[in-house]
């Protein structure tokens, strides 16, 4: 503000600058703090997503002692030393998901699928994958009773499988017999947007993952059997 001076000469007063400048550049510094929250956050929610398709896949995969059958399913199996799953064992891994996401237990926010594929070589030079069992939970889609289409279909596709599991890759052929696939499916909202000045509507991003591996159980076939009470069971009747 421009003033005068007992010598009749003009002068400026900056009493305040600071405060003024302080109040412009304030509004931008709290977008971009947050925005950084925000992005720290969304990458640590990807990387949980990372872990919990990683062990869904893996604490399936090493299933190495049989259940007792649920009521009309044969024991034949287990007492020949082969791996199963019963429903209560299957909803401990889900739970143990849960868990590694920083959800309750009970939460039904994360849709979560665990499959076991079967890789068989069609011919000496072509090989097929089709399920053979698939559960799943909250709404999340299974993987059809059927041969899954070779493609490299990013997650979650759950009629495919990467071409590398069916084709010889490299000159190597892939790995035969039975692989547990899990496929998960969370969407995440961020804490920070601007709802609240009804610029826009809450934001959510879908965040997909789809994780393999290899049973690691030393019966022959290496199979876990479907003795749990949901899902599908691909075999019929035959655990």
């Amino acid at each position: 503000m421009r003033f005068v001076g007992h010598s009749g000469r003009p002068y400026l007063d900056d009493r305040g600058m600071a405060a003024v400048e302080f109040a412009l550049i304030l509004p931008l510094m709290l977008v971009i703090y947050m925005g950084l929250v925000e992005l720290s956050r969304g990458m640590r929610t990807s990387q949980r997503l990372d872990l919990v398709a990683h062990t869904l896949a893996d604490l399936t995969a090493q299933k190495i002692d049989c259940p007792n059958p649920p009521a009309g399913v044969s024991s034949t199996k287990c007492a020949t030393g082969q791996a199963g799953l019963s429903e209560a064992e299957i909803t401990s891994i889900f739970s143990a998901a849960n868990v590694l996401m920083g959800l309750p237990t009970t939460d039904t926010s994360m849709k979560m699928t665990i499959s076991e594929v079967n890789i068989t070589a069609v011919t000496a030079t072509s090989w097929q994958a089709k399920t053979s069992w698939s559960v799943t939970r909250n709404g999340a889609s299974a993987r059809p009773c059927q041969v899954l289409t070779p493609s490299d279909a990013t997650p979650v596709s759950v009629t495919t499988i990467p071409m590398s599991y069916v084709n010889i890759t490299n000159g190597v052929n892939p790995p035969t017999g039975p692989m547990i696939i899990a496929d998960v499916v969370y969407n995440y909202t961020p804490g920070f947007h601007f709802e609240m000045f009804k610029w826009s509507s809450s934001p959510t991003w879908s965040m997909q993952r789809t994780s393999y591996a290899p049973v690691r159980n030393t019966y022959s076939p290496p199979h876990i059997q479907y003795y749990m009470t949901s899902g599908a069971n691909c075999n019929g009747s035959t655990p």
